[in-house]
C-alpha cells in the first residue's frame, strides 16, 4: 500500500509487528536492543542547485514488503518517525536500511540532533549505523553489500529493480512528479527491502546476525575455522608494538608498473597472463611467519644470511643503503618504491620506483630482499634492526576453508550463491591485511568527526585480545604474490620476450613465452596439497598458476593504472578514477577514447574524461531561498556534480620515457644490430 501523507499511516503499523526472537543460546546483555521482525528501507532524492548546494525533494520509507510511505519535506519525515515509534518499548528498535548512509546522513545531520553515541563510523564521513528517536536504527546497505544499488538488486534478482532517472532535471518539494519518477523512487526502497530479506534467507541470517559490512561474512567463517587452532599458538604470533610498526613499514600492495622503455607508444600483439586467485593461492601454497618474532642477535649482513639461508627464517629488516643502482639499466620494473622509504638522498625515479639513490632507508621482508638482490647493486648496506620468525604453512583449518570456497566458486554456475562465495574467497586476504590499530571516530556534529585519541599501543593491545589472524600474514601474502609476479616477468625476459606492464596478478608482454617453468612448481604444490577444483565441464583448475588472457591487437600505457587496448575489435581503457564499464551514470573510458579517435587519442598530450563525479560537503549552510513563490530551506548537504579528469603526463615522466625510448633504440641498433 502506498501512503503519500504520513498522517494516514496507522500509528500501530510498526508497534503491532512482533519482536524478532533471538536464536537459542544467545544471552541478552544489560542493554541489548531487541529488533522488530520487519525489514525497512529509507532513501531520498535530491536536486543540485550549485556545485555545493543541494536539497531533498522527496523521501521514501518502505515498511516490510507491503507499505510504502513518501513525503516531500524534512519536517514531515521527522514527524513520521516520531509517529511510528511513540508506542514502542524502550529497548525495541526498527531497522531501516539506507544504501550509502553517508549521503543521507549528511542531510539528516542538519535536521536531527544526533548525539555522539548515536553514530558508529568506520571513517570520517562514513557512518555505517545511526540511531534516531531512540527506536530507529539506520544501517548502511552499501557497506553491507559493497555494491552499487543497481548491482545489488540485480544480483539478488529481486522483483523491483532499479529504474532510470534524469538526474539533471531540477525538482523541488512542490514539483508534481510523474508516475515514472515516482516508480523510480519507490523501486529503490522496495527493491532494497526485497534484497535484504532474500539475502538473509539464503544465508540463514536474521536482523541480529546479518553482518554490517561485506567482510563480516567471511570474518565469521574464518573465526569458526580458527577456533580449531590452539589459542596459545595464535597468541604467541600476535605482534607487539615494535614488531607491528616494522610490519606496517614493510607492508606493500600489489606490484603495478609500466616498462618506461615501452610506455607512451602503441604496441601490437601484446599478450597477457593472469595469476588464478593470486592471494588465496599464496595463502595455500606459500610459507608464512608461524611463530613469534624475535630480535636478531647481531645486526650484521652475516647474521642476516645465516638466518635466511641456513636457518630458513622469515625476516623483518630495517636497513640503509648507499650507492644503490640497477644492475641492468634496461630493467623494466624496478622494485623499490620511493613511498616505502623513510629517508632518501639524490634519487632517480621511474613513476615512483627508484632507479638509483645515493642513500635510502627502508624496511623489508626477506621476500622483498630476494627481489632487490636480483635487480640492484649497492656500495654499502647497514642493518639498523632485524627480527626473525619461524617459517611454516598457514593452519590447516584456514586452508580447508579457502579450498571450500575455491571448489564452490569453480563448481557453481553463475548466480547469487556463486557471487557470495566468490566475494568471501577474495575477502580473506583483505581481512588479513586490515590494519589492526584503528582509533574510534566520534561524530561531533555536521561535518565534525574526531578521533578518540587512544594511544597506538593501547589500541594494538585491545585488538590483540580479539585477534584471530596475525597481521604479518597479510604482509607476507602480498610479498609472496609480488615474488611470483617477478618470476613470471623474469621468465618473459629469459625467453626473449619484452615485459610491457604488470598489475598485481597479471603480466603484459610481447613474444612467444612458455610459462611452464613458473607454473610447473605451482601445479606440483597444488597436486601435493589438493589445491585444485573441477568445473562443470570437467576441466581441472589449479590455484595460483598463470593462465593466458589472450592477445591484445594493440596496447598502450602511460604508467601505473593507465593503459588502453584493443581486443576483439573493442577498445577498453583502464585508468584509475575513470569508469571502465558503462553504467547509468557514466560512459566508459574506452567509449570516450573511441569518440576521440581511438587508441591514438589515448596518447595525446592531454585527454579529458568528462564523466567523473565530484562530491562536495556543505556543513554549515542554513539558508532560506525564495523560488517560484515557495520558501526552500537549505541545511547541511552533500552535492554530487559532474567534473572532468584530465590524463596528462608529468614533465619528469614524459622526459624519462623519451630518453628511455631513445636509449633502447640505440642499444638495439648499435649493440645488438637489430635495427
Amino acid at each position: 500500500m502506498l501512503y503519500t501523507d504520513w498522517r494516514s499511516v496507522p500509528p500501530d503499523i510498526v508497534s503491532s509487528v512482533p519482536v524478532l526472537a533471538r536464536k537459542s543460546g544467545k544471552r541478552v546483555g544489560k542493554n541489548r536492543r531487541r529488533y522488530l521482525d520487519i525489514v525497512c528501507a529509507f532513501d531520498i532524492e535530491t536536486t543540485r542547485l550549485t556545485d555545493d548546494i543541494s536539497f531533498m525533494y522527496i523521501w521514501m520509507v518502505q515498511i516490510g514488503q507491503h507499505a510504502t510511505v513518501i513525503g516531500r519535506t524534512w519536517p514531515d519525515f521527522l514527524a513520521f518517525c516520531q509517529h511510528i515509534t511513540d508506542d514502542l518499548d524502550d529497548d525495541i528498535y526498527l531497522v531501516m536500511y539506507v544504501h550509502n548512509l553517508s549521503f543521507e546522513f549528511q542531510f539528516l545531520s542538519g535536521v536531527y540532533g544526533f548525539k555522539p553515541d548515536d553514530v558508529f563510523c568506520v571513517d570520517r564521513r562514513a557512518p555505517i549505523r545511526a540511531d534516531m528517536f531512540e527506536h530507529i536504527e539506520l544501517r548502511c546497505s552499501y557497506r553491507h553489500s559493497n555494491m552499487r544499488l543497481e548491482t545489488f538488486l540485480d544480483k539478488l534478482g529481486v522483483e523491483n529493480l532499479k529504474l532510470k532517472m534524469d538526474y539533471e532535471k531540477k525538482r523541488y518539494p512542490w514539483t508534481e512528479l510523474s508516475q515514472a519518477e515516482l516508480d523510480y523512487c519507490i523501486n529503490d526502497v522496495k527493491g532494497l527491502v526485497q534484497a535484504i530479506i532474500k539475502e538473509m534467507e539464503i544465508d540463514g541470517d536474521t536482523l541480529y546476525t546479518i553482518p554490517a559490512t561485506s567482510t563480516g561474512y567471511v570474518r565469521r567463517d574464518v573465526k569458526a575455522a580458527m577456533r580449531r587452532v590452539r589459542y596459545w599458538e595464535l597468541k604467541n604470533m600476535l605482534p607487539d608494538w615494535d614488531t607491528y610498526n616494522m610490519l606496517r613499514e614493510a607492508f606493500r600492495g600489489g606490484n603495478t608498473h609500466a616498462n618506461r622503455y615501452f610506455a607512451r607508444q602503441i604496441l601490437k600483439e601484446v599478450n597477457s597472463v593472469d595469476m588464478v586467485s593470486a592471494y588465496p593461492g599464496s595463502q595455500l601454497i606459500d610459507r608464512y611467519p608461524m611463530g613469534p618474532f624475535r630480535i636478531a642477535k647481531n645486526f650484521t649482513w652475516k647474521e642476516l644470511e645465516d638466518l635466511r639461508k641456513r636457518r630458513k627464517k622469515a625476516l623483518l629488516i630495517r636497513l640503509e643503503m648507499w650507492g644503490l643502482r640497477l644492475k641492468d639499466p634496461f630493467e623494466g620494473c624496478p622494485y623499490i618504491s620511493d613511498s616505502k622509504c623513510r629517508y632518501t638522498k639524490r634519487v632517480s625515479l621511474d613513476n615512483g620506483r627508484i632507479l638509483s639513490a645515493d642513500y635510502l632507508e627502508t624496511t623489508l621482508t626477506d621476500v622483498d630482499l630476494e627481489i632487490i638482490e636480483d635487480q640492484y647493486t649497492w656500495d654499502y648496506v647497514n642493518i639498523i634492526y632485524m627480527e626473525h620468525a619461524r617459517y611454516g604453512y598457514l593452519p590447516e583449518p584456514l586452508k580447508d576453508l579457502i579450498m571450500e570456497y575455491f571448489k564452490a566458486k569453480t563448481e557453481l554456475e553463475k548466480g547469487i550463491l556463486r557471487d557470495k562465495i566468490k566475494n568471501k574467497f577474495n575477502a580473506i586476504y583483505g581481512m588479513s591485511a586490515q590494519n589492526p590499530v584503528k582509533d574510534n571516530i566520534i561524530y561531533k556534529g555536521p561535518g565534525r568527526y574526531e578521533y578518540e585519541g587512544k594511544p597506538g599501543e593501547l589500541l594494538l593491545e585491545e585488538a590483540n585480545k580479539h585477534a584471530f589472524f596475525p597481521y604479518q600474514w597479510g604482509v607476507w601474502c602480498t610479498a609472496n604474490v609480488r615474488r611470483r609476479l617477478w618470476h613470471a616477468i623474469r621468465e618473459v625476459e629469459r625467453q626473449g620476450g619484452e615485459f610491457i606492464y604488470c598489475d598485481t596478478d597479471s603480466v603484459k608482454y610481447t613474444g612467444d613465452v612458455d610459462f611452464s617453468p613458473v607454473n610447473d612448481p605451482i601445479i606440483e604444490a597444488c597436486e601435493d596439497g589438493g589445491y585444485k577444483a573441477q568445473d562443470k565441464k570437467g576441466k581441472v583448475h589449479y590455484i595460483a598458476m598463470f593462465e593466458s588472457e589472450g592477445t591484445y591487437c594493440e596496447f598502450a600505457t602511460r604508467g601505473a593504472k593507465k593503459y588502453a587496448y584493443i581486443k576483439d575489435e573493442k577498445l577498453t581503457a583502464v585508468i584509475a578514477g575513470v569508469p571502465n564499464r558503462e553504467d547509468e551514470d557514466h560512459i566508459s573510458g574506452g567509449q570516450i577514447l573511441a569518440e576521440l579517435g581511438g587508441l591514438p587519442a589515448f596518447l595525446a598530450d592531454e585527454v579529458v574524461f568528462a564523466n567523473k563525479n565530484k562530491i562536495s560537503y556543505n556543513d554549515h549552510i542554513r539558508e532560506t531561498m525564495e523560488i517560484d513563490g515557495h520558501r526552500l530551506h537549505i541545511t547541511p548537504c552533500v552535492t554530487i556534480s559532474p567534473t572532468e579528469y584530465t590524463l596528462k603526463d608529468t614533465r619528469e615522466y614524459y622526459d624519462l620515457t623519451e630518453i628511455s625510448r631513445e636509449a633502447l633504440y640505440h642499444f638495439r641498433r648499435d649493440i645488438l644490430g637489430k635495427i
